[in-house]
């Protein structure tokens, strides 16, 4: 898929995911455990300016990583978190654009969407990501098979 397609959730298209650091914590993989993780990851950080904020869903382990990127600015500092590099790779990206909290009531849907259309094609040893882009801008990212 080289271009991009409309549905009513939002736009679709393949993108290429570039290798990526990150610092992260690690949760179960359950929504509850997920909402409380993003609070406590937060305050980790002296100010969230400049920062990318992701959540990586490792389905297949059970976990879930609250991630944001490694900034050039942090000079080294983990803030006491731990860190790792993302390989990166063929995904496909469904982009939510819905006001919270409709956005957060759209991610189940748009991930049911998005493994039900390319269930075939999904390469499940790489997590499935969201991108937390604004207060009511989200990317839904599942991973493809080379």
């Amino acid at each position: 898929m080289d271009k991009t397609i409309r549905t009513e959730l939002g736009v679709m298209q393949k993108i290429k995911i570039e290798k990526m650091k990150f610092l992260y914590m690690e949760v179960p993989n359950d929504i509850e455990s997920q909402k409380n993780a993003w609070p406590k990851f937060e305050d980790h950080f002296p100010s969230l300016t400049g920062r990318k904020m992701y959540g990586l869903n490792y389905g297949e382990k059970k976990i879930y990583r609250v991630c944001s990127f490694v900034l050039e600015d942090d000079k080294g500092e983990n803030f006491g978190l731990k860190q790792f590099e993302f390989k990166g790779g063929d995904y496909i990206r469904l982009r939510l654009k819905f006001d919270p909290p409709k956005l957060y009531e759209k991610i189940g849907p748009a991930y049911d969407f998005l493994i039900n259309k390319y269930e075939e094609s999904i390469d499940w040893s790489f997590p499935m990501i969201e991108h937390y882009k604004s207060h009511n801008i989200l990317d839904i990212m599942i991973p493809l098979a080379k």
